[in-house]
């Protein structure tokens, strides 16, 4: 759901967990050394499993193995994403953003928060998802299915590009 107030988008959204997962993995481009273990760990499997290409005869154990090397990245995540779910108090019910010329306005039902537009590196806009970065690596996300309106998307990112990096 979202309201159109002049000079001020508002968007509430209940993001579930897949919401939260696809996000994450999609973070993962921007977090350069994090990387290198969702490559390594992915390449090691493959590599297990091509070793009977070069005569050498997989046992359970290195199936196992490569199985794990290949799901390792949305295993951490799912692991992750529910893990801070779980634990975090201040994560459940629904969140609203209110983007103005301050910043944005961030209100559950156990707090709110403000961060200033001078606090927020960039805002990408990805197929699914908006991703405002509150760090080089760490994004607040908002699924784009929340915002009812058309315009809503263009004015936010007009809204960023006046005060971050966005595209």
């Amino acid at each position: 759901m979202s309201a159109q107030i002049p000079n001020r988008i508002s968007v509430t959204t209940n993001p579930s967990f897949r919401d939260h997962f696809v996000a994450s993995l999609l973070l993962i481009r921007y977090q350069r050394v994090f990387m290198v273990f969702h490559v390594v760990f992915p390449s090691f499997g493959i590599f297990l499993l091509m070793t009977p290409l070069m005569g050498y005869r997989l046992g359970p154990i290195e199936i196992l193995l490569a199985l794990f090397c290949l799901s390792f990245t949305p295993l951490i995540i799912a692991l992750t994403v529910w893990a801070a779910g779980r634990q975090n108090k201040l994560a459940h019910g629904p969140v609203t953003y209110v983007f103005d010329s301050d910043g944005m306005h961030t209100s559950r039902p156990a707090f709110t928060q403000t961060i200033q537009w001078s606090a927020i590196p960039r805002v990408r806009r990805l197929k699914r998802f908006l991703f405002v970065f509150i760090a080089p690596a760490r994004a607040i996300f908002i699924p784009l299915r929340d915002l009812s309106h058309p315009d809503d998307l263009d004015q936010l990112l007009a809204l960023a590009a006046e005060h971050t990096s966005s595209r």
